[in-house]
């Protein structure tokens, strides 16, 4: 069985291996290991999560579900393109996230209003039927300082914007997860492009260009299991050798390639442990996913 470190309090199941690692001996090594592109994982381990968890729930390595690619844009500008799962914005698990221990942190949703005119993307409808969870974790994602392409850069400190830019939801292991409904169309019936997948994390796009960059919502879920035929799918349209690596300078864009798509409400993958983490940008910027009036308007 593989054991996935995750951070502290990311996830839970039913054993738990306690590692002694001395935090002084992880911090040496995160400062002084070079940020080089790391090959041979599909997230580059520049910092140590504690515990390890053993899940109780092995994930699927078979599928029915049949997937379809829709066209992207490059939009980012790194030269050379930087690779997705060395992209911070991309890669939650890269980025990572800390619990918020505040004692008087609210632990419902929060009512900030919501200036879209049109319906954001729904995390009530990751679950069939549609429903309010309960919130189990509530955790601040880390700030990134960038190095130049294709090196991932490092860990910040936690980003205060918000006192909430994780947040853990209740499930059931095994339950199936689904595209959350949004009031967004990115062409072919299609509502999200994915940016990034691996076998416990997913990232969806509400807007076809490959950047959190750019004006639109950019959806992380993480501690999940990936459905086997989509992440299949996703590693063959990002093949470090294809389309997607092609370097296009700004003057011959729009430069465009397939990624893997879905449709609103298609299942995605599973629920690994009894709690998923959910993170969720506009614009690049992480905001609070206890929004009543944004994310959770249908519950």
């Amino acid at each position: 069985m593989t054991l996935k470190r995750k951070l502290l309090g990311s996830a839970t199941g039913t054993a738990l291996l306690v590692l002694l690692i001395f935090s002084a001996f992880g911090q040496s090594q995160a400062s002084t290991t070079p940020p080089n592109l790391i090959t041979t994982t599909l997230t580059p381990t520049a910092y140590i999560y504690l515990p390890c968890v053993i899940k109780a729930y092995a994930c699927p390595i078979t599928s029915t579900n049949q997937y379809e690619s829709e066209v992207a844009y490059q939009y980012d500008t790194d030269n050379p393109v930087r690779p997705a799962y060395a992209h911070a914005d991309k890669n939650l698990e890269l980025r990572g996230y800390t619990p918020n221990t505040d004692p008087g942190l609210k632990h419902g949703l929060v009512d900030y209003g919501s200036d879209d005119s049109t319906q954001p993307p729904q995390f009530a409808a990751l679950f069939k039927p549609h429903r309010l969870p309960a919130l189990v974790g509530f955790y601040r994602v880390y700030h990134w300082t960038w190095a130049d392409s294709p090196a991932p850069g490092s860990r910040g400190n936690p980003i205060t914007t918000y006192p909430v830019t994780a947040l853990g939801l209740q499930t059931t292991p095994g339950e199936v997860l689904h595209t959350p409904t949004s009031g967004y169309d990115i062409g072919g019936g299609m509502e999200v492009i994915v940016l990034f997948a691996d076998e416990d994390t997913i990232t969806l796009r509400y807007t076809c260009e490959d950047s959190s960059a750019p004006n639109g919502y950019t959806v992380h879920i993480d501690n999940i299991c990936t459905d086997p035929n989509l992440l299949a799918l996703y590693n063959q349209l990002d093949d470090p050798s294809g389309p997607r690596y092609v370097y296009a300078p700004p003057e011959e864009r729009p430069y465009s390639y397939n990624l893997p798509a879905l449709y609103d409400g298609q299942p995605l993958g599973t629920a690994s442990s009894t709690e998923i983490v959910v993170a969720i940008t506009d614009t690049g910027s992480f905001m609070d996913p206890r929004s009543r009036d944004e994310w959770w308007q249908i519950r």
